[in-house]
């Protein structure tokens, strides 16, 4: 064996243990740390913790998600990206990200299920089987709530800064983008998805369409409709977004003293079954201590 060969098995066998050692660097570092700040900014929820490592329960439940989809069908899952799309995609969630979810909730109860089940209780592992399903679902409502009261209480505004602007003759388009950049929120960011649909070659009215259907906003969908009148009728569009935005303040007016209305009774309610129990017996012993009377009699110990 020559000097030679020697020596290049020798260089192979370093490069093997550094990169070795450096393989094994990795594995024990975070991964966010090798992300610009740039980087970590783009990262959502689900892909923040994919950068940061996911437990082997995520793996798991992770590899459950095409058996899902299979299971509910292309109409339920269809039905659920609307959804999703109506909650704003909280946290870069998507479809196969929900269902992931519900997969990890049912195998984190599934050991618990199995004990209720040993030990005969069936009516509680019947509910047990109830929170993959609830836990995600009501995470998403509440979100999906959130956002439509948002979009419903800035729309108003959003309309009338509209109209000023498109009867200062600006482009509706460019109103639009600049009412967009003034504003903050769920609504500014899917108008300015719209536009940007708009300038990648979709039509007025489907990218409006789109914006209605991620919508489960009633204003809005009487915005896109005035909308898409005035560009096909010719109906003059400031005075329709005006109209539009006063009749919904009156309906955010009558929607405000309805649930004023209603929380009338809960408040009657709580005071009912809290405050007055309460003070009835603040009265009544401080009418037996104020009127001297020995409460040891009365509870049959004598002195």
């Amino acid at each position: 064996m020559t000097l030679t060969v020697v020596l290049l098995m020798a260089l192979v066998a370093a490069v093997a243990a550094v990169l070795m050692l450096y393989g094994y660097r990795l594995m024990r570092t975070d991964a966010m740390d090798r992300l610009a700040v740039e980087d970590l900014a783009l990262l959502k929820g689900r892909e923040r913790r994919r950068a940061e490592g996911e437990s082997p329960l995520q793996r798991l439940a992770r590899r459950q998600v095409p058996r899902l989809r299979r299971l509910l069908g292309p109409d339920r899952v269809h039905a659920l990206q609307r959804r999703i799309d109506e909650a704003g995609r909280p946290d870069g969630l998507t479809v196969d990200g929900y269902l992931e979810r519900t997969a990890w909730w049912a195998l984190l109860v599934s050991p618990v299920i199995l004990v209720l089940l040993l030990q005969g209780n069936v009516l509680m592992a019947l509910l047990g089987v109830t929170v993959p399903v609830i836990m995600p679902l009501s995470r998403l409502a509440a979100a999906q709530r959130k956002r439509r009261e948002r979009i419903d209480r800035d729309l108003p505004d959003f309309l009338d800064v509209l109209a000023v602007t498109v009867m200062a003759g600006v482009n509706f388009r460019a109103a639009l983008a600049r009412v967009s950049e003034r504003f903050r929120g769920p609504l500014a960011e899917e108008v300015t998805l719209t536009l940007q649909q708009i300038a990648n070659g979709a039509s007025v009215r489907q990218a409006f369409t789109d914006l209605r259907r991620r919508s489960s906003s009633e204003p809005v969908a009487q915005f896109v409709s005035a909308l898409l009148q005035s560009q096909e009728l010719g109906a003059p569009l400031a005075e329709s977004l005006q109209q539009i935005a006063e009749d919904m303040r009156r309906d955010s007016g009558q929607r405000q003293r309805r649930a004023a209305a209603k929380t009338a009774p809960r408040v009657t309610l709580v005071t009912s079954m809290v405050l007055v129990p309460g003070a009835l017996v603040f009265i009544v012993v401080g009418l037996y201590v104020g009127a001297d009377v020995d409460l040891g009699s009365l509870v049959g110990v004598g002195g």
